[in-house]
């Protein structure tokens, strides 16, 4: 994410999670990432190190520097404690799954949201929308949300503004 990312965590997660808005894979999908952890795992620790990671990276047949691969990895180790533990690797595919929401899936959603058809949503629109999905966000919680989002301060969402809200963009 760009140095001018939008803050959007409140209580320590992430505005997407707190929204209620996570991607999830299939149980099968899971089971084939937990293979392919416990496949390269070589040492049985429960934990991926570099060189762990730059193997199971080989066998894709993936080409990365050394380099890419260390900033790879510092990404992933969100713990900071030199591997990559199951969770770690799939809160960073779930992150990765979540940035391939298209601008159309976006825009449906926004258009949802923007009952008045004005290319903006009001802080109100946002939370009667919460409130039909019945999120169980209390309104103020809500209203701190938008105010984070609302970068031009003028009471109304952008699109560009609901995209950085959701996504960090």
């Amino acid at each position: 994410m760009s140095e001018q990312t939008l803050t959007t965590t409140y209580r320590g997660v992430s505005a997407m999670e707190y929204l209620g808005i996570k991607v999830t894979l299939s149980c099968e999908e899971e089971n084939e990432i937990k293979g392919f952890f416990m496949r390269y795992d070589t040492d049985e620790n429960g934990m991926l190190d570099l060189d762990e990671l730059q193997k199971l990276f080989a066998s894709f047949n993936v080409v990365a520097l050394q380099e890419d691969i260390k900033a790879f990895f510092d990404r992933v180790d969100t713990d900071h404690d030199g591997t990559v533990d199951y969770d770690e690797l799939m809160t960073y595919i779930e992150e990765i799954l979540a940035e391939k929401y298209t601008n159309e899936d976006l825009i449906s959603a926004f258009n949802l949201i923007d009952e008045d058809g004005s290319g903006e949503v009001s802080h109100e629109e946002v939370a009667l929308a919460m409130a039909k999905a019945d999120v169980g966000i209390p309104h103020h919680e809500i209203m701190y949300l938008l105010e984070e989002a609302d970068l031009n301060r003028d009471g109304r969402i952008s699109f560009s503004e609901f995209r950085s809200l959701l996504f960090g963009l």
